[in-house]
């Protein structure tokens, strides 16, 4: 109940932005893509160590995520292209990330962090594909908790986490503890999820 009453008043945000955004000429594609461009730099802080900046660039790109739906569905028109190229973006959006983060272990010579951030990405990418194979078998499947929204909040909030502790505790700074227990985290959930969207789709793939 609260999840929904959470998502509705974002949604009624993002519409009434949209439709802002939609009558001075601005499509979903062009949201989509700056979107794309803020996470790009998201990874690029993150790769970096500039780990604060880069979890507050990983919410105003996901913000950007969001809109951009929005936005489709506020313009006259809807446009089977714009949804495609919406998806692509996202998996690029993710994977860019993703990629910064690993680099951050990398060079940090966190070998642990380096394989978590490597079975998230999976879990992840896993998540969306399930969605999509079974939607083109006509299941709807949405189940799960650990949906693109919920990825994007756990990594910038284990980003942020990790920048502000570390500042203080060294020994969190040189562990990189923080950042690697949530991405510990999403690395289970997003699996779990996955597993959970590909039941669910099975189950009603027998039933029929």
């Amino acid at each position: 109940m609260l999840e929904r009453m959470f998502r509705g008043k974002i949604s009624v945000f993002l519409s009434l932005v949209a439709r802002k955004l939609v009558s001075i000429g601005v499509t979903a594609n062009m949201i989509t893509l700056i979107g794309f461009c803020v996470n790009v730099l998201a990874a690029f802080f993150l790769a970096t160590g500039r780990l604060v900046l880069a979890g507050v660039l990983i919410l105003f790109g996901g913000t950007f995520d969001m809109l951009d739906g929005a936005a489709a569905r506020a313009a006259p028109k809807s446009s089977e292209s714009g949804a495609l190229l919406d998806s692509v973006v996202d998996r690029y959006s993710e994977g860019a990330v993703f990629l910064g983060a690993l680099i951050y272990f990398y060079v940090n010579e966190k070998l642990n962090g380096v394989v978590l951030v490597f079975a998230a990405m999976i879990g992840s990418i896993l998540v969306s594909y399930v969605r999509a194979r079974a939607e083109g078998l006509r299941i709807e499947c949405k189940v799960g908790f650990m949906q693109r929204p919920e990825r994007i909040a756990v990594l910038a909030f284990g980003t942020l986490m990790q920048g502000l502790v570390g500042n203080h505790f060294q020994v969190v700074q040189s562990s990189g503890l923080v950042l690697i227990a949530v991405i510990a985290i999403l690395a289970i959930t997003s699996h779990i999820t996955a597993v959970h969207r590909l039941v669910f789709s099975l189950c009603e793939l027998s039933n029929r």
